[in-house]
């Protein structure tokens, strides 16, 4: 919170705010919990960028405590949970979230949880109530992202494989996975009603569409740096010791099913922070299994807190806007966490966008090319957010094609003249308009680099049809 007004938002966080307007069962790219929370909150703190961070922050909090609460289903002492919370708190990939109003914020505390749920439950498995708690947030977390199936069927694995597999024969386990599956249900439905286009946008992921996509060989580096350089080697050693330490073999099912989640991972394609919901569980893991050693001797000790806080530094001004925008340690902050550089530059974006519709009055709407750049706009339209330029609340109605911005169109017929913004293919602009004038490029500020940088601006008239005919054309998955 300390650093919550530094940068400005992300352009997730503009489409998810612009997203719980338009309220559904679900959207081509999440489920809808999100968004819905995102406007609400958003619209409660009154745009205010310091308070709308109140929430990410309080779910990284979550996560640190939903970390100490595994080491105690783990038989970690209250010590061991302390240093397992302190680990998690000092790992990168929760500070970085813990900053963003972003669905991995609230997927990382949700998918934590339920590992610790599951831990919990497999501990007294005639007892229904954990179940039945596993299975309410279970079906909560599948209302945010539906990775965390993945990681309960990575689970459910594990605990076939290798066991143990008495608790699954009973009732618990089919009342939490129906209680899970009918909270589930409203995105399941929705996806299969439309043709599952979340396939498509998780092949787009997997051919680098992302600003967190990865090359498959550098999924398994990237998400170790993700917990942290010094944090990784714990973690690994935790998984490990599940099967070299007596004590934790009752865990070695969790070892499995994270070595299967990172070949699921790998194999599709997926994003390296995929496996973040396990980071809590393996750096706990390896909390019991070293904590002994490192505290039996005191210089062992003395060494361990030396390197967390030297190690801690370069996780801090990678994971959050520490450093001036623009500066060489911003450059090489954000060659590493790319999500940074996507919060800067917006309020340029915005001027200009204001400056060109004032200047070309004919453009009854704004096309954008991707939901960041729609979501800006409308919430700046909404808020009527004053420029150097004028108020933005004289921009013309914005529209997309771009995810759920493509369902909430197509623009009136009446429109025959765009302002265009966005890396349109030329092809495309052909097809949909008669006439096109570049009228600039944006630049973003100086040393950032991000999405937006060199986004054309386009004056575009004469659409070569109605755009009931032309938006199935417009609309895009990505």
């Amino acid at each position: 919170m300390l650093v919550a007004a530094r940068y400005g938002f992300h352009r997730d966080e503009f489409y998810f705010i612009e997203g719980g307007r338009h309220p559904d069962w679900a959207q081509p790219d999440n489920p809808i919990l999100v968004p819905l929370l995102a406007t609400a909150w958003h619209d409660l703190v009154g745009g205010n960028l310091i308070l709308f961070r109140i929430l990410p922050a309080l779910a990284a909090a979550g996560t640190i405590l939903t970390a100490a609460a595994t080491a105690r289903q783990l038989g970690g002492t209250a010590r061991q949970q302390t240093l397992t919370a302190l680990v998690t708190a000092l790992s990168s990939f929760p500070m970085a979230v813990g900053h963003l109003f972003s669905i991995s914020t609230f997927d990382l505390l949700l998918t934590a949880a339920v590992i610790m749920l599951l831990l919990r439950a497999l501990r007294t498995p005639d007892q229904l109530p954990g179940w039945l708690l596993l299975g309410v947030i279970a079906g909560v977390a599948l209302e945010v992202k539906v990775l965390p199936a993945l990681v309960l069927a990575c689970c459910l694995a594990g605990l076939l494989i290798i066991g143990p597999r008495a608790p699954l024969a009973r009732p618990g386990p089919w009342l939490a996975a129906g209680i899970a599956l009918l909270l589930a249900a409203p995105n399941l439905i929705w996806q299969a009603v439309h043709g599952f286009p979340m396939r498509e946008i998780a092949a787009n992921i997997a051919a680098g569409g992302s600003v967190s996509s990865a090359d498959r060989i550098m999924i398994v580096p990237l998400h170790l740096l993700l917990i942290g350089p010094l944090l990784a080697v714990l973690a690994i050693a935790g998984l490990v010791a599940t099967f070299a330490l007596r004590r934790l073999h009752d865990h070695r099912w969790l070892a499995l099913a994270y070595a299967l989640m990172l070949i699921m991972v790998v194999v599709t394609g997926g994003k390296p922070y995929y496996l973040a919901g396990f980071f809590p569980v393996a750096l706990g893991l390896g909390v019991l299994a070293l904590s002994d050693w490192l505290t039996r001797i005191a210089w062992r000790r003395v060494l361990a807190i030396t390197l967390l806080v030297i190690f801690a530094v370069p996780t801090a001004i990678f994971s959050l806007p520490l450093a001036p925008p623009g500066s060489p340690v911003f450059q090489v902050a954000t060659a590493v966490n790319p999500d940074a550089a996507e919060t800067v530059g917006w309020d340029g974006f915005t001027e200009t966008a204001v400056r060109l519709a004032r200047e070309q009055p004919d453009a009854s709407m704004i096309l954008t090319a991707n939901y960041g750049e729609a979501g800006s706009l409308a919430r700046a339209r909404r808020l009527d957010l004053a420029t150097p330029a004028g108020p933005a609340g004289a921009l013309p109605p914005v529209y997309s094609g771009h995810n759920a911005f493509g369902e909430w169109g197509p623009p009136p017929e009446s429109v025959r003249t765009a302002l265009v913004i966005g890396d349109f293919d030329e092809a495309d602009l052909d097809r949909w308009f008669g006439r096109c004038t570049l009228l600039l490029r944006y630049a973003s500020p100086p040393g950032v680099d991000n999405e937006e940088d060199g986004a054309p601006f386009r004056l575009c008239a004469e659409p070569r049809g109605s755009w009931a005919d032309l938006w199935p054309d417009v609309r895009h998955l990505g």
